[in-house]
């Protein structure tokens, strides 16, 4: 229909229908050209600005994987150096533990250590006293040794004068004896 319209309506419409048409074709593909040319321009300023941080984001991500995987590294040691130490804590309070016992028992032989220097503070006493007793039984044996001296130097005189008079005995005997002999010829017995 409206290419019966255009057919029926007069020649100067049909020629500014055309001309508008025209224009609008022309317009548009100005339009489409500038749009095409700036969408270019933009890719490519866009290109250019993607180089760019090519330049700055690659290594940045090169470094940052670097760093996280040494920050990784970091803490797989902190935590491994922290499971070391609570396995040594642990040892460490096993060790306390025994070191607690060692104490005790060092405290009750040391108690015991205590109570046997009294008893051998009580020895002692005792050990002097019966040296202090036995130092005066000692006065009194050193004078009855002094008076068994004595006794066995009378003793030892009366001998040497028993001695002495059973030589002179001896001598009368001999002395006698002659006399005798004599006068056992004339007894009958």
């Amino acid at each position: 229909m409206t290419e019966e319209k255009s057919t029926q309506s007069d020649p100067e419409d049909i020629d500014s229908s055309q001309v508008v048409e025209e224009a609008a074709l022309e317009a548009e593909h100005r339009v489409a050209n500038d749009m095409a040319q700036y969408m270019s321009q933009f890719a490519r300023s866009f290109e250019a600005s993607a180089r760019r941080w090519e330049l700055v984001v690659y290594p940045s991500m090169l470094a940052f994987i670097i760093l996280a995987g040494y920050g990784f590294f970091l803490i797989y040691q902190l935590t491994s150096d922290i499971n070391k130490i609570t396995y040594q804590m642990a040892d460490i309070q096993t060790s306390m533990v025994n070191i607690n016992q060692n104490f005790s028992s060092t405290t009750n032989n040391m108690n015991t250590v205590a109570k046997n220097m009294v008893k051998i503070t009580d020895y002692m006493q005792q050990m002097s006293h019966d040296i202090k007793e036995q130092n005066a039984a000692m006065g009194a044996i050193v004078v009855t040794m002094r008076d068994m001296t004595q006794s066995i130097d009378s003793m030892s005189n009366t001998m040497y004068y028993m001695r002495y008079d059973t030589q002179l005995m001896g001598r009368n005997i001999e002395n006698v004896s002659g006399p005798m002999r004599f006068m056992n010829n004339f007894m009958p017995w």
